[in-house]
């Protein structure tokens, strides 16, 4: 059984921090200043993100856009495209968790994988050796 302190882990201010990862499951946190975001994509298995401090838009493929704020809890189906946003004023920082291992698909709008683009180079994200619902609908690709 392991444990760490979100609020410790938000204090490092790094835009992604992986926190426990097995072979089929994965956690971590991402911190976002203002104006700052994922791109559009979706993944091969579902996902969660509990917001927890600040506020921004989670956009979908087809321009629809719902606000998220502290406490809020996202669950995104299997390859339903989103792309985040801070648009607040202060750190953007969310918990996310997804039924796989790290270095899963990240499927872009135009149907690239991402996660295959970037194979060969090193993230700078630390990795740890701890191993109100938005539903946008399925993605096309």
């Amino acid at each position: 059984m392991e444990f760490l302190n979100l609020q410790e882990e938000t204090a490092k201010a790094q835009r992604k921090i992986d926190l426990y990862g097995t072979d089929n499951f994965r956690s971590w946190l991402l911190y976002f200043v203002p104006g700052d975001g994922t791109d559009m994509h979706y993944h091969a298995s579902p996902e969660t993100f509990l917001v927890f401090s600040g506020n921004g838009v989670v956009k979908g493929l087809k321009g629809e856009e719902k606000p998220i704020k502290q406490h809020d809890v996202l669950c995104l189906a299997a390859k339903d495209y989103y792309q985040i946003v801070n648009t607040g004023t202060e750190p953007l920082v969310l918990f996310g968790n997804r039924s796989e291992a790290f270095g899963g698909a990240h499927i872009l709008a135009d149907g690239k994988d991402r996660s295959k683009m970037q194979q060969g180079r090193v993230s700078g994200a630390l990795v740890s050796s701890r191993g109100p619902r938005i539903d946008f609908g399925q993605g096309s690709g």
